[in-house]
């Protein structure tokens, strides 16, 4: 269980409330979402077919949308499932399956306290391009998975602390937030690479205007690797113009396996 502290962290830094976005925009976008949660779904499924694998840890499990969590636990030892924050309903879940294990960790490798405790910072703090400080640890994790799966969220290990730094009016700039998102997700390529591997992103965020140019948006800053088996679709992200106002959103997915 999350001390007092810290649970009131990850509620005032946004978790929750993405949390539940997240889920009112599947609700909101059920039929669009379905190709691209199939199609990770069984990519997920076709993972680790010729290596030993009794236990797998998933980053960024959520609320279980893309991922076959009765598959799997019927196919594995013991399945741990890692997030920030567990929904209710997926703790209820996962209490009904008797090798499924819930952790609740910092998958940004410390990100989440270093940024609390910069709101504390006084504006002169920050002439020094404070966010070059951070040195992503790993965090504890009892379990010894013999795989990895980290599940759409490379590219969002950063975005909720930089939008609460902005909140805080703290002064940072783009180039040190550009090289901050690159520590991330460089650390969590690292950490997941050192054993077998599944890995599904979000890689280009494509923005559509009626008459005008699509916009891209690159949401990778590392190189990924080749993997043993590679697929790349296009997700219908939002197409009832929430996301962004008066566009349509998709994202460019791609999965990886080594």
């Amino acid at each position: 269980m999350k001390p007092l502290g810290q649970k009131k962290r990850i509620r005032k830094m946004g978790f929750i409330a993405d949390q539940e976005g997240i889920m009112n925009r599947y609700l909101r976008e059920k039929g669009n979402w379905t190709s691209h949660l199939e199609n990770t779904k069984n990519f997920i499924l076709n993972a680790f077919e010729d290596k030993k694998v009794k236990t797998v840890l998933v980053f960024g499990s959520g609320w279980l949308l893309d991922f076959p969590l009765e598959q799997m636990a019927k196919r594995y030892k013991k399945i741990i499932l890692a997030d920030a924050r567990h929904p209710a309903q997926i703790i209820k879940k996962a209490d009904s399956i008797k090798n499924v294990e819930l952790v609740e960790i910092d998958i940004s490798g410390g990100g989440i306290a270093f940024c609390w405790n910069l709101r504390k910072q006084k504006s002169d703090h920050y002439k020094d391009y404070i966010l070059d400080k951070f040195e992503p640890v790993l965090p504890s994790v009892d379990a010894k998975p013999d795989a990895y799966i980290s599940l759409n969220i490379l590219n969002q290990l950063d975005i909720l602390l930089i939008e609460f730094l902005k909140k805080k009016k703290a002064r940072v700039v783009d180039a040190e937030v550009n090289r901050f998102r690159e520590r991330i997700q460089k650390f969590h390529l690292d950490w997941i690479s050192k054993k077998p591997g599944c890995l599904i992103t979000d890689i280009t965020e494509m923005i559509y205007k009626p008459g005008e140019e699509t916009d891209e948006k690159e949401l990778i800053h590392i190189d990924l690797p080749s993997g043993i088996r590679t697929e790349e679709w296009t997700w219908d992200f939002d197409l009832s113009k929430k996301y962004h106002p008066d566009a349509e959103t998709r994202m460019k997915v791609k999965a990886i396996e080594w």
